[in-house]
């Protein structure tokens, strides 16, 4: 399941874009039930929301966890 907090960050990119689910479908290539399956938290291939990501204008960072 995607991190609620990407989620949320993906939801008001939407919003503040003024998109539809059908929009960012339309500009990523993703079908729109996966659209709604990324909205809602289910699991979902990575080049999906990477799709999704991308035509809201957003990326997800990777990198190492520094050690406490």
């Amino acid at each position: 399941m995607l991190h609620q907090e990407i989620i949320t960050q993906v939801k008001d990119q939407k919003d503040a874009r003024k998109m539809t689910i059908r929009d960012i479908s339309e500009h990523s290539g993703v079908s729109v039930r996966s659209v709604n399956r990324i909205f809602a938290g289910e699991d979902v291939r990575y080049s999906a929301i990477e799709a999704v990501l991308e035509a809201l204008g957003l990326s997800i960072l990777i990198g190492k966890k520094r050690s406490a």
